[in-house]
């Protein structure tokens, strides 16, 4: 096997393409249409390819006085078969060799990955014994539920709860109307709004046109859809759903609690899903819950969310979440111990965003 090496511009030019050519259809987060909205938060896009590799994005940012940082969102892909079953932790630390190998010509200080591995506390010794170290999350699906939706829509509402059903139908019968619109300006204000109301500063919001960019980005390419549900005349929910081969995703979803009809969210969930298959999807993505030994947790930031999803399905997988390997071990100490929290700081105060 060869070096890994950086994407011609004709790679990077059909960069999905190549993503979906891994065993599971790769990962959202490792699109193009990604790479270019973080470019919201100053880093810098780096397409890594090579023989026997799966085409992998790196987000890079310079840090002051340490050199440059990687960090790969939501990846590397480690999927070995159709339905998105994961390596184990031992394989990918082979695999991963390479990458470390190429980032450390490079001159990288940390590398920080998130492969969708199992967790398992095996898995974790296994990635300590070879450098890598639990990290600060970055993407919220290290725990999530991944639905079926490879049947139809009979299949697919058999495995929500009874109630569920019930409610969607209710929304329906009772004139909830979902529809799917442009990410005009307009569109993409309601859904901010809506999603500022929803967080109420329970968790940090990116800025509005960091969401705007990314809607609009996606929906653009085809990847994305923005949804929102009425009341009469009156939006009072939005979401927002990807897709990327096999997998589609629930990326983003807000209410307007005090005027929301029964089921509407459940509604909202099903035209995800209906636009999903369209796309080709065989696997429907929730995007975050509490892991699984929490779920009864009401302290853990995504105990409601995670109350709506389980209603949908139970079976929570676990993830290891964001690992990270120190390429220059001095460097990446100073930044682990004083850098790390010094950025995210800096970032909130000043830009009034997220670091990662």
């Amino acid at each position: 096997m060869g070096k890994l090496r950086y994407a011609t511009a004709e790679e990077v030019h059909r960069w999905d393409e190549l993503v979906e050519l891994a065993p599971g259809g790769g990962e959202i987060w490792q699109s193009r249409e990604y790479a270019e909205v973080k470019r919201h938060q100053r880093y810098t896009p780096r397409y890594i390819v090579g023989e026997e590799y799966p085409a992998t994005l790196v987000l890079e940012k310079r840090i002051p006085f340490l050199g440059r940082f990687w960090y790969v969102p939501g990846g590397p892909d480690v999927s070995i078969d159709a339905d998105g079953t994961p390596m184990s932790a031992a394989e990918y630390v082979a695999r991963g060799q390479r990458l470390a190998a190429f980032a450390r010509a490079e001159g990288v200080f940390l590398l920080k990955v998130e492969p969708r591995l199992h967790a398992s506390d095996e898995a974790v010794r296994t990635l300590r014994a070879a450098g890598y170290e639990l990290g600060t999350h970055v993407l919220p699906h290290v725990s999530t539920i991944v639905l079926d939706i490879s049947g139809d829509e009979d299949e697919i509402m058999a495995g929500f709860s009874a109630s569920t059903r019930t409610k969607i139908r209710k929304a329906d019968r009772e004139g909830f109307d979902v529809r799917r619109v442009e990410a005009t300006e307009a569109n993409c204000r309601i859904m901010f709004d809506l999603l500022s109301g929803t967080a109420e500063n329970k968790f940090e919001l990116r800025p509005y046109e960091y969401f705007r960019d990314f809607w609009q980005g996606f929906q653009a390419a085809g990847r994305g859809q923005l949804v929102l549900g009425y009341d009469g005349d009156s939006p009072v929910a939005g979401m927002f759903v990807t897709a990327l081969g096999k997998t589609s995703g629930y990326k983003d979803g807000a209410s307007a609690k005090a005027k929301l009809p029964t089921g509407a969210m459940y509604r909202m969930q099903l035209e995800l899903i209906r636009w999903g298959k369209e796309q080709g999807a065989t696997r429907h993505d929730l995007i975050g819950t509490p892991p699984s030994d929490r779920l009864d947790d009401k302290s853990h930031r995504l105990y409601g969310v995670g109350q709506y999803k389980l209603r949908l399905s139970k079976d929570v997988t676990d993830f290891v979440g964001t690992l990270d390997l120190a390429l220059l071990p001095r460097k990446a100490m100073l930044w682990s111990t004083v850098g790390d929290r010094i950025a995210r700081r800096h970032t909130l105060a000043i830009r009034k965003d997220v670091f990662y």
